[in-house]
């Protein structure tokens, strides 16, 4: 696969931009159940409240409409949770502060923030962060993609260029998809390191596609807004019905996409599908 923002060239006329982390690969429950929410209790000693964040996390990452947003954007959202319970955690409106300005959620984005800004709590958020991407390195073995998906992904690459569009780390990206040869089947990654994915999706249309032939796919709602905000289809992965959802991308919202008749009627229909699977 390319590099997202030197070596693409675009080949064909349409384009499937495709999150990664429960779309592609069945790996969103394993990372915030066995790592993000275990090692931000851990990391800032808050055991006695295991119970309480372990249950919203799960509700803020996996449930509802905020399902999808960055580790980083849930830790802020669960610290606020423990504060309206009377439970303060030390430093977090400087958490709050970089991640309400920060231009990106990377590693790169937050080690620049903690040398310019010597916060204490940043370091911590760091320390997190850094102890989230060893575990997540460690259990690469055991992730795999949703049946269908790399049949489904080469029936796709025969007809449009394929970009992965993610919030994950890139290196860990192209590691799981080498490790199953689904990088075959895609020509270039936008990971976490090079912006939002509403930022990623508008540097693929500047490589000349047409936004009426261009689709995003994605399990959660912040793909949506990501879709909406350049003008492009957007068709999702319904969480707990990912083979099924893979069908119906192959087998009807492509064939729409490619014949011009990818119509807003039908777009209504699958975000009322995604909205009624995920709650608030």
């Amino acid at each position: 696969m390319a590099n997202a923002l030197t070596d693409f060239i675009r080949k064909r006329d349409f384009l499937v931009c495709m999150d990664s982390d429960g779309c592609v690969m069945d790996t969103v429950r394993i990372k915030h159940c066995a790592v993000f929410c275990p090692e931000l209790i851990r990391v800032f000693g808050l055991e006695a409240h295991t119970d309480f964040i372990t249950t919203a996390w799960e509700e803020i990452n996996l449930n509802s409409i905020t399902r999808g947003i960055s580790r980083f954007e849930s830790a802020v959202l669960i610290f606020d949770r423990l504060k309206n319970r009377g439970i303060d955690v030390p430093g977090s409106e400087d958490i709050a502060a970089w991640v309400s300005t920060a231009s990106e959620f990377s590693t790169a984005s937050l080690q620049q923030e903690v040398l310019r800004s010597g916060s204490l709590a940043l370091r911590k958020l760091q320390e997190w962060n850094n102890a989230c991407n060893r575990r997540i390195q460690a259990l690469e073995p055991t992730f795999k993609p949703f049946p269908g998906v790399e049949y489904s992904l080469h029936q796709l690459h025969t007809v449009a260029d394929v970009a992965v569009v993610s919030a994950a780390n890139e290196s860990a990206i192209a590691s799981e998809w080498a490790r199953y040869g689904l990088a075959t089947h895609a020509d270039v990654i936008f990971g976490q390191e090079v912006g939002s994915k509403a930022n990623s999706i508008a540097s693929m249309l500047a490589c000349g596609y047409e936004s009426r032939k261009v689709v995003m796919v994605g399990d959660a709602m912040g793909d949506a807004q990501a879709a909406a905000a350049n003008g492009v289809s957007f068709v999702p992965i319904l969480p707990g019905r990912e083979a099924e959802s893979w069908r119906r991308l192959q087998e009807e919202a492509l064939p729409k996409l490619l014949h011009g008749t990818f119509s807003p009627e039908y777009q209504a229909t699958l975000l009322a599908q995604l909205r009624s699977v995920l709650h608030g």
